[in-house]
């Protein structure tokens, strides 16, 4: 049986400076684009108003992990 990946994964080592926030963001929206996400260019505009405008980190991680799955290196 095949596995169906349906979103991006990105491979976050969040004890370096790889765990900025905006540098995860910027991952998540290359992966996007390199996954070939419909809307991808879009979608990225819509993740990226979401979270500079979140509250917190977490926030901001949470609404990353509804477009890309993070994986922690």
């Amino acid at each position: 049986m095949y596995e169906v990946q349906t979103k991006p994964k990105i491979y976050i080592d969040f004890d370096s400076p790889d765990g900025n926030i905006f540098t995860i963001l910027a991952h998540a929206e290359n992966a996007m684009k390199v996954y070939s996400i419909i809307n991808a260019k879009e979608k990225a505009a819509e993740m990226r108003e979401r979270v500079t405008k979140s509250e917190c980190y977490e926030d901001a991680l949470e609404i990353i992990r509804e477009y890309v799955d993070i994986i922690e290196n």
